[in-house]
């Protein structure tokens, strides 16, 4: 089963009858041809964009880990399509907020965006660099951490109460300072979590005015129109369009069907 017939199949909305061995196989033979025509880019492209629809449909049928995001936004940045990227990147990164690697492609996506910096700070459109607990710490880090400290602690008590010591004391205030931390770290990275889900990113898929009303027949929020790969995140909606935000805080108007969700 060659690529095109993968790529017309999703196109056409059809259920694919690709099997995931030859899914894998397609996204490793085009990525690959395309990497040996990559002094081309007219005949490296189409590769690539076989590629990202093979992982894309990957993703789409469950089989989503940060890996296949990864792979999968690489391949669509290299196809030319940079909204796609970003939103593979943000895909993975939902995912495994800490992965470096997808924090690093996500950077790149967006320098192939926005080029020169905003005139007015709060028509921003480059986000910052991701920061916060959930890009630094795992879930796995902070359970790691949390049997650390509560052994810890196990072993204070179990001293004092037996042998006793003078380090005893000591030995679980220890555990009972990393229990506090790891609850403060979890907490903070819950609400982290938490504002991701009200107000989520969605990608521009093509050039777009920003309006300050829900209609064409508003005025333009901000003076030249928004790049295809800019980010944005939705705060309400209303007939068709999104009210949303920029990164330097701006608030306008987008019609839904010019803006890229994270899948």
């Amino acid at each position: 089963m060659n690529a095109l017939f993968i790529t017309l199949v999703l196109i056409a909305g059809k259920p694919a009858e690709a099997t995931e061995a030859e899914l894998a196989d397609t996204a490793r033979r085009e990525y690959l041809l395309g990497v040996e025509a990559r002094g081309d880019a007219r005949v490296a492209r189409p590769h690539f964009a076989a590629a990202a629809v093979a992982y894309r449909l990957f993703w789409e049928r469950g089989s989503r880990t940060p890996e296949l995001a990864e792979s999968w936004g690489r391949a669509e940045f290299l196809a030319g399509d940079s909204p796609r990227a970003i939103a593979a990147a943000h895909a993975g990164l939902r995912l495994a907020p800490q992965r470096a690697g997808l924090q690093r492609d996500l950077e790149t996506y967006r320098d192939a965006v926005i080029a020169v910096p905003e005139a007015k700070p709060d028509e921003r459109l480059r986000p910052p660099r991701l920061s916060g607990v959930r890009a630094r710490v795992s879930e796995w880090d902070l359970f790691g951490a949390a049997i650390v400290a509560v052994s810890i602690l196990s072993i204070g008590v179990m001293r004092r109460f037996t042998v006793g010591g003078a380090w005893a004391f000591p030995t679980a205030a220890v555990g009972v300072a990393g229990l506090i931390v790891v609850g403060g770290l979890t907490w903070e990275r819950a609400g982290e979590a938490a504002e991701e889900r009200s107000a989520p990113v969605w990608v521009l898929r093509s050039d777009e005015v920003l309006r300050k009303g829900n209609g064409e027949s508003h005025a333009a929020r901000v003076d030249a129109p928004l790049p295809r790969g800019a980010e944005v995140r939705e705060i309400a909606r209303r007939g068709g369009w999104l009210q949303v935000r920029l990164a330097g805080g701006a608030i306008g108007w987008l019609p839904e069907r010019a803006l890229q969700p994270i899948p």
